[in-house]
């Protein structure tokens, strides 16, 4: 697919839940998603420290950020083609520019 999101539903506003805590909202996510192509990837720091548990959705921009509101995460990924973006899920709802996806696939 060209265009997918990739979100999560853990730590929502930037508030450290626990474990048992976010892989419940992510389940509800998981739910929300269920209707089209996803798959679950981790999403972390470069030597993966951190990490949060999320989705990649075949969904348009407009759909996961219907999903950021629900979920509060800070910020989602967004792919189109090649290109990678940080979309900004705060009232700002920015979006950056990080690159090539696959250059950060492991």
């Amino acid at each position: 697919c060209s265009q997918f999101a990739i979100i999560t539903a853990w730590n929502p506003k930037n508030i450290w839940l626990s474990k048992s805590d976010n892989d419940r909202n992510n389940q509800q996510l998981a739910q929300d998603v269920s209707h089209t192509c996803w798959c679950s990837v981790q999403v972390g720091n470069k030597d993966f420290t951190w990490f949060e548990e999320s989705f990649a959705v075949q969904i348009s921009q407009h759909a996961a950020l219907e999903l950021g509101r629900k979920y509060q995460p800070n910020a989602l990924y967004y792919v189109e083609g090649e290109g990678l973006f940080l979309l900004s899920c705060l009232e700002e709802q920015s979006k950056a520019a990080l690159g090539n996806w696959r250059s950060r696939c492991r």
